[in-house]
């Protein structure tokens, strides 16, 4: 019941400036990274072979897969040089991320001012810290990660086992549950320490250790609060999809853009609602 608590009361004014101060960061992102991440795949994916339209007979729906496919098979140049520059991208926007997310936790820990003024400071006087903190907790990511992926080696190990369609989604059902499972406790850990750190000033290590103990002693309600947050998230998820099934009938691309960036503010705002509830908790 903690958790549910902590979730419902998470929720408040006081989510909305953090929630803006993190989506103008992402908006910022999406404009000098996101575009660079286009430049970098769609020059060397060129044009697809597959036939798909109304002229082709069938209608085909081209997602990152194919996408990707098409690089392997018919780029001509240096594909490390591009998967280099993709990988360099990702990793700017984790930087940018621990900076924002370091500037929130931190006036939420403090119960400071939320202006933006104080988140920036605190984002800059708290970076050093929180990117330590990141690092210490990849040991908490890879731990998280055993167990799924033994689960998908000696899956794919049983050839019996694969060769059944029915098997393959029942293991598909399965695995994703319990690799969420395992993540959503990772990510506890990883948030918790960072509230350990922000609020006692004692080492990264320290930190770390006691958010595995906190998060282990409080385990139900922090499943709930994640739980809801999953809800909530596949609600605005759904939400978002069945706008863009109306895209037809809006008139310009300015309107769908305005649609995107609206999904986005809302999912941010509930990630503010969840850094709070863990301060709370």
């Amino acid at each position: 019941m903690h958790g549910i608590i902590a979730y419902f009361r998470g929720f408040g004014f006081k989510c909305v400036r953090p929630a803006v101060y993190a989506w103008f960061f992402n908006f910022l992102f999406t404009i000098f990274i996101y575009y660079g991440y286009y430049r970098v795949f769609s020059i060397p994916a060129g044009k697809t072979l597959i036939p798909f339209g109304e002229n082709a007979g069938v209608k085909a729906n081209l997602g990152a897969f194919t996408f990707l496919a098409d690089i392997l098979r018919h780029y001509k140049g240096s594909l490390p040089l591009v998967f280099s520059l993709a990988l360099v991208y990702t990793i700017a926007f984790i930087i940018v991320s621990i900076y924002v997310s370091g500037g929130v936790y931190a006036v939420l820990v403090e119960d400071e001012k939320t202006n933006f003024t104080n988140l920036i400071a605190n984002s800059t006087q708290n970076f050093a810290d929180m990117f330590k903190i990141s690092l210490v907790n990849l040991i908490n990511v890879i731990a998280a990660l055993i167990v799924p992926g033994v689960l998908l080696l000696v899956f794919f190990d049983a050839r019996s086992l694969y060769s059944n369609e029915t098997i393959i989604q029942v293991f598909f059902w399965i695995w994703a549950a319990v690799t969420a499972l395992f993540l959503t406790f990772s990510t506890a850990i990883y948030d918790f320490s960072r509230i350990i750190k922000l609020r006692e000033d004692r080492g990264c290590f320290y930190s770390f250790k006691q958010g595995i103990i906190f998060v282990f002693s409080n385990k139900l309600a922090i499943l709930f609060l994640f739980l809801l947050y999953g809800i909530s998230l596949a609600l605005i998820y759904l939400a978002y999809a069945v706008s863009m099934g109306l895209q037809e009938s809006l008139p310009y691309a300015f309107l769908l853009f305005l649609v995107y960036q609206a999904f986005m503010m809302v999912r941010y705002y509930l990630k503010i609602v969840v850094m709070r509830a863990e301060v709370r908790l």
